[in-house]
């Protein structure tokens, strides 16, 4: 069986003072840094999906509700994507050598 690979695009948002240059060069950082925290380009967009899914699972536990080994693998889940997104950002923040202010990178599926 063969799998395809969702698309996806990153773009860098409210990045004031950036070069278009600059600017694409972080978003490829990014995506780079990204993918290889997911274990590659086929699983970004199916490891986000699950996150959020997760996210909206969990979304309405009490704490102590929360804590139970039941929901271990939302946990899991959201843990994941959050460790990839934030090594990806600063990946792509950190040559920049500047305080990015409100910058952000969208994933848009």
């Amino acid at each position: 069986m063969s799998q395809t690979t969702q698309p996806y695009t990153i773009k860098m948002v409210n990045a004031i003072g950036l070069s278009a240059a600059e600017r694409s060069a972080a978003e490829l950082r990014f995506r780079m840094a990204l993918e290889s925290s997911v274990g590659g380009r086929e699983f970004v967009v199916p490891t986000l999906q699950a996150c959020m899914l997760a996210r909206s699972l969990i979304s309405h536990l009490a704490p102590e509700e929360l804590a139970h080994a039941d929901h271990d693998a939302e946990r899991e889940v959201i843990t994941l994507w959050e460790n990839a997104e934030d090594k990806a950002i600063m990946t792509a923040l950190k040559p920049l050598n500047r305080d990015m202010g409100e910058a952000r990178f969208e994933i848009n599926t």
